[in-house]
């Protein structure tokens, strides 16, 4: 679509009168709203009848919570009655890991359902199922049963099959089940530290050794340090409910092992409305520690109960549940050792200023109450670790999330900063979690996190998102400084998903030309950026240099730029409550041309692509990570490196445990064990 407004001439010709941005046509009528910036759409006819375009009504939309929970289901049969299993089809599993076997009934009379649920495996019936499950009724035509922490003995393939029937009908289903044991070859690891790029596709990538190593006639002066692990693979990203994922449901199957869906983290996606009764499926915090004894750790620039770092050791169908995943976190079985980031908010009693609690608990004094050291401002977590190394540490540094590099470090601006002029980086907060975490001698997993690479991609901001791609290499550089003189840490780096950010040439603020799109060279004219390192730290001292790089985004809503660096952070696009439609925000690059969006007209910001993203490793193990990784796989990779063996049940006979059951619609019944060698006792 053009960028300019061609206007009928009295001779019938086309005038080009200037530059638009969208003509909303809010309604089925003719344009309802014009929204101007600089010259602005030139059309006398439609501007005295266009109602007044009131910037004030306009507000923030999360890029994140935005997203839609939708229910999931199994296609009905002819009777219209569907069942659907969970964990689905061709999940896969560790020995030894817990989760919870759920069938799902739906358009079905609850008074009248009977659910029928065979277990096999290879050789015959396997005994696997709990005599009593849960019984639920999410809907008025729905029955849910659910079997609670369930284990797969033996590796193999195990085939699960439910046939339901009511008076409304009858459906079946039948779905397979892989269960491995971690065989690792050679050495094992001890430790694992993961890092994790959100949203860091290949450009981001790019970009941060264009700018932080320099390139001279087309060769880098050197490389990043995640451009030099031993081995190097690629990840699938999609999730069990659509191609397209957020960061709950891609960091939850890096954490489990299994499928999820957007929104969700270490559950299936249920068809109940509550964000509590998806069935869960074991976390690696919970497994690490209940089989190895192992510390968990987890540093992140966002808030510390945001999907990356919540799926570690959390389970919800909805991402937003900040109050319920900090009371997780609380749990013996899922607290996290070291937890340092933003997201103060959700600690603070609802007395105190900027509190997102609605009781007067204060979990920053209930964790110190569970021997954790805590520090509040990047000074107190220095005198914290001089004073000596803790067991246990806490950081909480901003109420929302971190600020970015460039506003913390490059051109602090105390307007945007706030009561938040102290926060640390990535890279000492890294260093103080390795500190902590080392003392275990069982060994530990640390997951550090830079969020804001996809918190500044969502708003179309390429220099922000860059500065914290190297400053997340900078924390991956201080792993292997830390690592060097060891052999048994596994060092894995990678991203959740990609991004619609690519880098199509340079940007000259000095060039001549108007609109800012003229200033943009590709190919030949683009030449080579201008940016300068004058201390050597690895961040160039000015973001925003004569020659800069020009950021393109292959999704995007309509917003004004002009191409160059912002001062200050802007949403590209702002929503309407009213109309629940987005505008070009009028504050951000203004007199700018507007870019014509090609996004749903209620998308304030860009959305995450489906392409693959990089995976790195190092250490024991790393072998595994040379190749196409689905998602899920990264978990069982990790495990493979981690020699890692589940404690699990020894097999001795078939009490308790059953491997056909029929549960009725008055009561749960169960029928006589089919096998008598096999099932799990304690």
């Amino acid at each position: 679509m053009s960028d300019t407004q061609n206007t009928p001439t009295e001779d019938g010709t086309q005038e080009r009168r200037g530059f638009f941005t969208r003509r909303g046509l809010l309604g089925t009528g003719g344009l309802a709203t014009a929204v101007v910036f600089g010259k602005g759409l030139v059309d006398a006819s439609s501007a005295s009848a266009a109602p007044a375009y009131v910037p004030a009504q306009l507000h923030v939309k999360d890029a994140h919570f935005g997203t839609t929970v939708r229910r999931i289901v199994q296609a009905a049969t002819s009777t219209g009655s569907a069942v659907r299993i969970l964990p689905i089809d061709r999940a896969k599993f560790q020995v030894g890991a817990t989760f919870d076997l759920r069938i799902e009934a739906t358009g079905v009379d609850p008074e009248t359902t009977k659910i029928v649920i065979k277990v096999s495996d290879g050789s015959g019936p396997a005994p696997l199922l709990s005599p009593a499950p849960v019984r639920t009724s999410s809907a008025s035509d729905s029955v849910e049963v659910t079997f609670k922490n369930l284990v797969y003995p033996a590796a193999g393939t195990y085939r699960i099959a439910a046939a339901v029937s009511s008076s409304k009908g009858s459906a079946s289903q039948e779905v397979v089940h892989e269960v491995v044991l971690s065989d690792a070859k050679g050495k094992t690891a001890k430790n694992v530290v993961f890092l994790l790029g959100d949203g860091m596709g290949q450009a981001a990538i790019t970009g941060a050794r264009i700018l932080s190593k320099g390139i001279v006639e087309g060769k880098y002066k050197a490389l990043l340090e995640m451009d030099t692990m031993e081995h190097r693979g690629n990840v699938t990203t999609s999730g069990c409910d659509s191609i397209a994922t957020d960061s709950a449901n891609s960091m939850s199957a890096y954490m489990t092992g299994h499928k999820s869906a957007v929104n969700a983290m270490g559950v299936y996606p249920g068809n109940s409305e509550d964000p509590a009764a998806s069935p869960h499926v074991e976390t690696m915090a919970e497994v690490l520690k209940r089989a190895r004894g192992m510390s968990v750790g987890i540093v992140t620039t966002a808030e510390v109960q945001d999907a990356t770092p919540a799926a570690v050791f959390a389970h919800t169908r909805r991402r937003s549940e900040y109050v319920s995943i900090m009371d997780q976190a609380l749990e013996p079985g899922q607290m996290p050792d070291v937890f340092m980031g933003g997201g103060r908010a959700t600690f603070l009693p609802q007395s105190e200023k900027g509190s997102k609690r609605k009781d007067d608990r204060n979990l920053i004094e209930e964790f110190k109450d569970k021997g954790f050291a805590y520090a509040g401002t990047r000074t107190e977590l220095a005198a914290v670790m001089a004073a000596g190394t803790p067991d246990k540490l806490l950081g909480t540094f901003t109420l929302s999330h971190l600020n970015v590099y460039i506003d913390r470090q490059v051109t602090p601006n105390p307007q945007v900063l706030g009561d938040f002029t102290d926060q640390p980086g990535l890279v000492e907060m890294t260093q103080a979690a390795l500190k902590v975490l080392e003392k275990n001698d069982k060994g530990f997993f640390l997951m550090v996190e830079g969020a804001s690479i996809d918190k500044s991609e969502h708003p179309l901001d390429g220099p922000r998102a860059v500065y914290d791609t190297i400053e997340l290499d900078q924390a991956l550089a201080a792993v292997k400084e830390w690592a060097k003189d060891r052999d048994d840490t596994l060092i894995v780096i990678t991203a959740d998903h990609n991004h619609a950010m690519s880098i199509a040439g340079t940007h000259t603020l000095s060039k001549e030309g108007s609109p800012a799109r003229q200033q943009n060279g590709v190919y030949a004219d683009a030449g080579f950026p201008t940016y300068v390192d004058s201390n050597g730290d690895g961040f160039p001292d000015d973001p925003n240099p004569d020659v800069q790089l020009f950021f393109g985004w292959s999704n995007h809503p309509d917003h004004p730029d002009d191409f160059a660096h912002n001062a200050v952070l802007e949403q590209p696009a702002l929503e309407d409550p009213v109309t629940e439609r987005a505008y070009p925000n009028p504050a951000r690059d203004p007199g700018s041309v507007v870019q014509i969006g090609n996004l749903p007209l209620d998308e304030t910001n860009c959305v995450h692509t489906v392409e693959d993203v990089f995976i790195g490793a190092s250490g024991p193990g790393s072998q595994g990570f040379a190749t196409l990784l689905d998602n899920t796989e990264v978990f069982h990779t990790i495990c493979a490196a981690l020699g890692l063996q589940i404690p699990t049940y020894s097999l001795k006979s078939t009490a308790g445990k059953l491997a056909e059951t029929e549960v009725a619609a008055a009561e749960t019944t169960t029928s006589a064990p089919a096998a008598t060698t096999g099932a799990l006792v304690s």
